[in-house]
């Protein structure tokens, strides 16, 4: 115990900057007809030596962008609010934080005011491992995001909530986990009960269900791992058990340093997006594999996803002027024939964000890839367009 307290109080949590969250748990918003909201993760900056430790690639300026282009459709009067999918800071300390507070103040609004008096939105956090990092309480994520989480007394920070939108008269319900189950500890047994309950007391209260979570159920990320300590297959099975048939649409995850997209039932299953190249040192995806973790033996990205990542990643191959073996690495061919094809961060690195919207029952998603001149461009759309038509795919 004394332990904990030592690490929950390695800094003063009163001079953390704070951020406005955009419900706490359990409030409800209505609108008329649509709303939009922003999905990305991974917006801390790189650790010193990480990109080489862990041959991911650092790019100059990704998050910076990414933050330009929401903040341009916050302008419009888009974006209702930003969901960041973890690891947002490279440790939880002052600096940390204060930092995420400079980076994202044009953004989100809060404690500090922003430089050059744009709109600003709200926020929805998710809570990742780096995040936790030197704070396993996370007392500064609770300082930063003040309100953030179900209240599970005793001034602790919970790091798992729900919030409804009643979306021309459809309730969508916007459930955040935490799949750190090793530094959640006891408080993991706390979390599973919390979704047992929020999903069974009043089915009849929502019709679709969105998770957001930071480690991914599958991933073909070189480096990265599947279904960490098993804990969201636990979370995501727990949800699959507990919510009506046909609830959960889609599930959105970080970790992964890059963008991937599975839909592996089928066009009425559930979508599992990867939204975490929000800027950290990029991680090259594969077009195929495994992940045995995850139970899954033969896994591939969305057909229409990998397509449109492939021109695009042809395109940009060109502009950059990458090395041919990358070309042949993406298309499986020559040197790299037999092996599973994959996009060189080196070349391409799949930076972006989410831009999502909700229309009564209906869901639309759009991917915006980093440019090689730092300004981002619309290359995949997805569309869930009710019970009876499920996935459609765009471009």
């Amino acid at each position: 115990m004394l332990l904990a307290c030592s690490l929950a109080l390695a800094f003063d949590t009163k001079k953390v900057p704070s951020q406005d969250i955009f419900l706490d748990d359990r409030q409800v918003k209505s609108y008329a007809s649509t709303v939009e909201f922003a999905v990305v993760g991974n917006t801390r900056p790189a650790k010193p030596g990480e990109a080489e430790a862990t041959k991911r690639v650092a790019t100059k300026g990704a998050t910076e962008a990414i933050i330009a282009d929401i903040s341009a459709t916050i302008q419009e009067g888009r974006t209702e609010f930003v969901v960041l999918l973890g690891n947002l800071v490279p440790g939880s300390s002052l600096a940390g934080w204060k930092a995420f507070t400079k980076t994202w103040v044009e953004v989100i609004s809060g404690s500090e005011p922003p430089n050059e008096g744009k709109m600003r939105t709200r926020v929805l956090p998710v809570a990742g491992e780096d995040d936790a990092a030197g704070d396993d309480r996370y007392t500064g994520m609770g300082a930063a995001f003040p309100g953030m989480g179900a209240d599970i007394g005793f001034a602790r920070v919970a790091t798992w909530y729900y919030v409804d939108l009643e979306v021309g008269g459809h309730t969508w319900r916007l459930l955040t986990v935490d799949t750190g189950k090793e530094i959640l500890g006891s408080r993991w047994d706390e979390q599973v009960a919390f979704v047992e309950k929020v999903l069974t007391e009043d089915q009849d209260a929502y019709d679709s269900l969105l998770v957001f979570m930071y480690r991914p159920l599958m991933t073909l990320a070189f480096g990265q791992k599947s279904n960490v300590n098993e804990a969201p297959k636990e979370l995501l099975d727990l949800i699959e058990a507990e919510t009506k048939v046909g609830a959960l649409k889609a599930v959105f995850a970080g970790k992964s340093t890059t963008n991937e997209v599975f839909l592996p039932h089928g066009k009425y299953g559930e979508l599992y997006v990867t939204a975490g190249g929000g800027g950290a040192p990029a991680d090259t995806p594969e077009r195929w594999g495994h992940a045995e973790a995850a139970g899954l033996t033969d896994v591939k990205l969305e057909t229409t996803f990998d397509f449109a990542i492939l021109r695009e990643f042809e395109r940009q191959a060109e502009l950059r002027k990458c090395n041919p073996v990358a070309m042949d690495h993406a298309k499986s061919a020559e040197s790299w024939t037999g092996f599973p094809g994959a996009y060189e961060a080196s070349c391409m690195p799949l930076q972006g964000w989410w831009d999502v919207s909700l229309t009564g029952e209906k869901m639309a998603l759009s991917y915006r890839q980093l440019q090689p001149d730092n300004t981002l461009k619309g290359i995949y759309t997805a569309a869930y367009s009710g019970n009876k038509l499920g996935w459609t795919i765009g471009k």
